[in-house]
């Protein structure tokens, strides 16, 4: 029985003479925000008008002739769009044009003002959030957003970077981008930034690269697991949620089962399956489900008396949290159920053993199925 991953909750110029890139042309009259019934910040047609008339500009480059008008363009728009719930652009299924965008933030000016990079990035998480423009993305832009999260002369610049990362690399291709530019060791270092923001954002970034499986082994080579396991009692309830999810996919893989256990993070697994945060609890039972599938990992859990946690969060209301904590006992406890430990003989009664394991596991998600409907909340996160 194998837990299922997990992603982050929703699972973000100058045209250069030679940037191979390929721009719309600027807006016609009405064709902006606000145009068509479109709330304003619903594209990004007022910044890209701006950037290619910046062309005709003293120096043919907006972000020299006029780089405060570039980056209030960039601030009006993420205002307007900073949260995703009330989001205009997330209206717009179309993807959005973010060659200017990206020629931008490949800008010395960019490179070097943190306030000019942050107000870009922004604009870029936003975007990221929309599942067109990020299959859009090319390799170069993955290299882009990489070059800001090593900055040393900003926390905010390298912890947006990540934000955008989080959101690039729910696709396989970008994540696989992070991995050939060299992104996996300097996003590990950001766990350990002094900011706590930067740290979560960093965790988020991660965990969404180790949703695939190219993601987990760079993440395991690249010794992720001494700056991630100290995080797993931070004080912040985010940063938690995020590294035991990080736990919960890397735990898929057979060989981080092993360093999971030598390491001594079980025990803090097993306390975690108590904690009041279903999202942690959750995960720490899905890390559970898998690492059980190792017999010395399996004689842990059982020794430290992990099974009545699990057994509690069966008849709980959370239907993954459920699903999960019923996967780990079936594997802690089905092997032993099926057979005579002494003999290896397997009788009618040891079937039927598992059989009851089995359909006191499935009542209780029935159960919890039938509670989340009646009681569950429907409003949207």
């Amino acid at each position: 029985s194998l837990s299922p991953y997990i992603l982050p909750p929703p699972p973000p110029p100058c045209m250069a003479a030679d940037s191979g890139r390929k721009a719309s042309p600027p807006a016609e009259a009405g064709e902006g925000d606000g145009g068509g019934g479109l709330r304003p910040g619903a594209t990004l047609d007022d910044f890209n008008a701006f950037i290619q008339k910046g062309s005709l500009g003293h120096n043919r480059h907006a972000m020299v002739d006029n780089p405060g008008k570039v980056e209030d363009l960039a601030v009006q728009f993420y205002t307007l769009n900073e949260d995703p719930k009330t989001s205009p652009n997330l209206e717009v299924e179309d993807f959005d044009d973010t060659a200017f965008l990206m020629d931008c933030l490949d800008d010395p000016k960019a490179q070097c003002d943190p306030d000019m990079a942050l107000s870009l990035l922004r604009v870029l998480k936003v975007l990221s959030r929309k599942e067109a423009n990020r299959e859009t993305v090319e390799s170069h832009d993955i290299k882009i957003i990489l070059s800001f999260i090593s900055r040393k002369d900003s926390l905010s610049v390298p912890g947006e970077a990540c934000s955008v990362l989080l959101n690039m690399c729910y696709g396989k291709d970008n994540t696989l981008a992070v991995i050939e530019h060299g992104g996996v060791a300097p996003l590990i270092r950001l766990l350990n930034s002094p900011s706590e923001e930067v740290q979560t954002n960093a965790a988020g970034a991660i965990q969404s690269m180790s949703f695939q499986s190219e993601g987990r082994h760079e993440l395991r080579e690249g010794n992720l697991f001494p700056s991630l396991f100290p995080l797993l009692d931070h004080a912040s309830v985010k940063l938690r949620t995020r590294c035991v999810g990080v736990l919960h996919n890397m735990s898929s893989d057979v060989g981080s089962i092993a360093l999971i256990r030598t390491m001594n993070i079980i025990p803090k697994l097993i306390r975690m399956l108590s904690d009041p945060q279903v999202a942690i609890c959750g995960s720490a039972a899905g890390a559970i489900q898998n690492i059980s599938r190792e017999a010395a990992s399996k004689q842990v859990i059982v020794d430290l008396d992990g099974i009545p946690p699990l057994t509690d969060l069966l008849f709980g209301s959370d239907i993954q949290t459920q699903t999960c904590a019923g996967g780990a006992l079936l594997n802690l406890l089905g092997p032993g159920l099926e057979a005579d430990p002494v003999t290896g003989l397997q009788t009618p009664q040891h079937l039927a053993n598992r059989q009851a394991l089995s359909k006191i596991v499935m009542l209780s998600l029935v159960t919890g199925m039938a509670f989340h409907g009646l009681y569950g909340d429907d409003d949207p996160e």
